[in-house]
């Protein structure tokens, strides 16, 4: 096995997100234990890390929102403290996106189950919920300006934007 030239391998997967995945901490992370394999002669290990990193860069533009993906009408999230709003892209610019909120209507089969905990109590099963949903052309807009120094829309601790839909509400907070 060779040393990684990570640029090359990145170009040769994903050559329009290049520029994102290169500045990403867990793919540089990734090639770094890679290298340290290379170096300890543990070349099985090397050989496992560098197909989940291979993976991680197929997979990198399938799972953010960049401005090379970002398009008028895709599904994103606005991500708060721990509750999240599903909405549409309504308007892409070199820098930023605005985002319209969806009415996101949780499905009926979804009972909080609740044990005494907390303030009041604690919902065990708040990851099982289900949502459905649809345009809302009154809804609320959010705008999100690109952040070269996080790699994403908005900031983490801060309101974020995220790729697809994923209304959540946090029954515990």
């Amino acid at each position: 096995m060779a040393n990684l030239d990570l640029k090359a391998l990145v170009e040769s997967i994903d050559p329009v997100n290049a520029e994102y995945i290169l500045k990403d901490d867990d793919v540089k992370r990734e090639a770094g234990w890679y290298m340290s394999y290379l170096r300890d002669g543990r070349e099985d290990m090397a050989r496992h890390t560098k197909e989940r990193l291979e993976e991680k860069i197929r997979e990198f533009g399938q799972r953010r929102l960049l401005p090379s993906n970002v398009k008028v009408g895709d599904g994103a999230t606005i991500c708060y403290w721990s509750d999240r709003e599903a909405g549409t892209i309504v308007k892409v610019t070199r820098k930023s996106i605005t985002i319209q909120r969806d009415k996101a209507t949780l499905s009926p089969d979804f009972k909080p189950e609740f044990i005494p905990g907390g303030f009041a109590g604690t919902v065990i099963n708040q990851h099982e919920q289900s949502y459905t949903y649809e345009p809302d052309p009154s809804g609320r807009k959010m705008t999100f300006h690109w952040s070269e120094k996080y790699q994403s829309y908005g900031q983490p601790g801060n309101l974020r934007a995220i790729k697809g839909r994923h209304e959540f509400y946090d029954y515990n907070f």
